[in-house]
């Protein structure tokens, strides 16, 4: 089986590229070598920045739900939690990665992958582009730091509704949200993105991770508070995971059916 997270360092630019679309990104324990090579990398003094690009029609629709409902029928807590604890540290080692990173977003992106996502600085999305903070549609709390994310990004009563609703964002409404920074057409993107690479390579690194703590700084969110607000956000996804509702829920989109919880 070929690695589910591919990475190089191109022209001074580390490229991580989720590489499951036939399952389209969906986010597995595999994926943790994959995601600590490309920050450890990524810090490294010759690197300028981080793109983060899928494969397929989809970012990734967060969590693969499969995976998950089997785990948690065998009772495979701690593999559960091993991918729950991936998440923040990733959301975490992007959110503080001295250097700016940049997602490109097409198609789906779900769940944990909209917390992916969300984790950049700044995120290029296609058209095609649906958020959806999926997790309360299948009895769980969000993770991946998306609800951290949202924090940061959005005005609480925003966050709140896409947090309880689970209803999706198409891309005219999350640029005007601003979850995202630009819409570009799928035949486009490619040269944006190249252009963007090129102004990162080109720029001045010290100011880059000046700015980038600034920007973290400015919203209250530097590192010790962001690291206790991950944990907490972990802590309510692995209770949730914990609850009857969190079985329902997998079942219910497995059997394509509307959930029934308690």
């Amino acid at each position: 089986m070929s690695a589910p997270i591919r990475f190089e360092i191109r022209d001074r630019i580390g490229l991580l590229t989720l590489a499951r679309p036939d399952k389209l990104n969906a986010l597995v324990p595999e994926m943790r070598p994959g995601f600590e090579e490309a920050l450890a990398r990524s810090a490294e003094p010759g690197v300028k920045a981080l793109l983060i690009q899928a494969e397929g029609k989809a970012f990734s629709v967060g969590g693969d739900i499969g995976w998950m409902a089997q785990a948690l029928k065998e009772g495979r807590q701690g593999d559960l939690e091993d991918l729950l604890n991936l998440g923040g540290e990733v959301a975490y080692g992007l959110l503080t990665l001295p250097k700016p990173v940049v997602a490109v977003v097409q198609g789906a992106a779900a769940g944990g992958g909209m917390g992916l996502a969300l984790s950049a600085d700044l995120r290029l999305a296609t058209p095609d582009l649906v958020f959806s903070m999926a997790f309360v549609k299948i009895g769980l709390h969000p993770d991946w730091g998306s609800s951290v994310a949202l924090g940061r990004l959005l005005n609480p009563a925003t966050a709140a509704e896409l947090m309880l609703t689970g209803d999706r964002v198409d891309a005219p409404r999350a640029l005007a949200l601003g979850l995202v920074n630009r819409v570009v057409p799928a035949d486009q993107m490619e040269a944006v993105v190249q252009a963007l690479a090129r102004q990162l390579a080109e720029g001045p690194a010290p100011t880059f991770s000046a700015i980038k703590a600034t920007v973290l700084r400015n919203q209250g969110f530097e590192a010790p508070r962001l690291k206790a607000l991950l944990a907490a956000e972990a802590a309510q996804m692995k209770a949730a995971m914990a609850r009857p509702d969190a079985g329902e829920g997998l079942a219910a989109f497995l059997e394509k059916r509307a959930p029934r919880f308690a």
